[in-house]
């Protein structure tokens, strides 16, 4: 597992690359051990993704029948959930690479996403925690939700965009890629795992 200073080079990276500057690639590792040394990335961004479980626990209870109960098997699942989520648009990425002709930027492309999934994890544990701690703070950590979602997508792109050479278009599919299956398999795992309400 990477030590916490290598983390925070990394985001330093991160930073540059998405303001444009290409210098960013110098703060990180993106050989071949480096790709599989992003996947720690996961582990430092747990924390933060058990605070979103404790908090759809909570709602999940709330919108259950009085007297239900959960307990290791559900936080399991939720982190199942989440994996699935993480690794799915690595693996797109890497099978429409060679259709798509961009072999040359996988690397790259899966080392920055993971490493910015860290801070990223940690600003949408922000609502999370509002509405568990909060009382009444619905509406707040909602609109705070929207917000990052919006200011989620606008690092990536930028990211992605600085990391594909400036190509646009192909930043742009990336960055669809990135968000928008995610929230597809969630959902459908969250059913199929049964730790969605209803």
């Amino acid at each position: 597992m990477s030590r916490l200073e290598e983390v925070l080079v990394y985001i330093k990276g991160l930073s540059l690359l998405i303001q444009g500057n290409r210098e960013g690639f110098r703060w990180l590792d993106i050989s071949e051990a480096g790709l599989w040394r992003s996947f720690t990335a996961i582990l430092w961004s747990l924390p933060a993704l058990a605070v979103g479980w404790a908090s759809w626990r909570l709602y999940y209870l709330s919108a259950m029948p009085s007297g239900t109960t959960v307990g290791l098997g559900f936080v399991i699942k939720l982190f199942v959930v989440d994996l699935a989520a993480w690794l799915l648009p690595v693996a797109l990425t890497l099978i429409l690479s060679r259709p798509l002709d961009f072999t040359a930027f996988v690397v790259p492309v899966i080392v920055t996403t993971n490493w910015l999934q860290v801070p990223l994890s940690y600003a949408m544990a922000v609502p999370a925690a509002i509405l568990l701690l909060v009382p009444g703070g619905q509406d707040v950590a909602v609109l705070l939700s929207f917000l990052l979602l919006f200011v989620n997508a606008a690092l990536l792109f930028r990211l992605l965009r600085t990391v594909t050479a400036n190509q646009n278009l192909l930043a742009a599919a990336l960055a669809a890629l990135f968000l928008l299956s995610p929230l597809m398999i969630v959902q459908s795992l969250q059913r199929l795992l049964g730790v969605m309400p209803g």
